[in-house]
């Protein structure tokens, strides 16, 4: 995906609802210009998220959703290498990561994103639902994870108990 592909700073985004499934329907229509660095998440403004999956269905729901919740993406990977290097850029406040993506999974991205991007929080959000991937991803430093199969409040919920953490 072309870096900024699809988004539009200046345009007013529509409001994504919730639907009967859980799930949200709506345009985000925006990418959040890169914050300066050294500055954290606070009350005066939105979570600055970036999202790393493979398959672009699932980030657009995402984008969605986060646009819903009041966070901002600022960036978008395709894989784990990808990932790296929008957090290196974007120093964002939260990296949902996937685990198996082409080029670099999660678990090689993960790592590095936290070695690099100090004071980033990492969720992973997986369609791997085993308790010992869960403690190995853990074990790693990330700091929280959602399954693709659970409702996808859950995955909202864990975002926002990583960034109140």
């Amino acid at each position: 995906m072309a870096e900024n592909e699809g988004y539009d700073e200046t345009a007013s985004a529509s409001v994504p609802s919730a639907t009967t499934n859980g799930s949200f329907s709506g345009t985000a229509g925006f990418f959040a210009s890169p914050r300066e660095s050294g500055q954290r998440a606070s009350e005066a403004r939105p979570a600055r998220i970036v999202i790393a999956d493979d398959y672009e269905p699932v980030r657009k729901e995402l984008r969605n959703a986060f646009h819903g919740a009041g966070w901002l993406v600022c960036g978008e990977a395709a894989n784990g290498q990808e990932a790296i290097e929008k957090a290196v850029e974007l120093k964002p406040d939260v990296v949902i990561l996937d685990i198996s993506m082409p080029v670099m999974g999660g678990f090689e991205a993960a790592p590095q994103i936290l070695q690099r991007v100090p004071g980033v929080k990492i969720v992973v959000f997986t369609m791997h639902e085993s308790q010992q991937i869960r403690n190995e991803m853990l074990g790693l430093g990330v700091h929280g994870l959602a399954v693709k199969s659970a409702p996808l409040s859950d995955l909202l919920n864990e975002i926002r108990s990583v960034l109140a953490a």
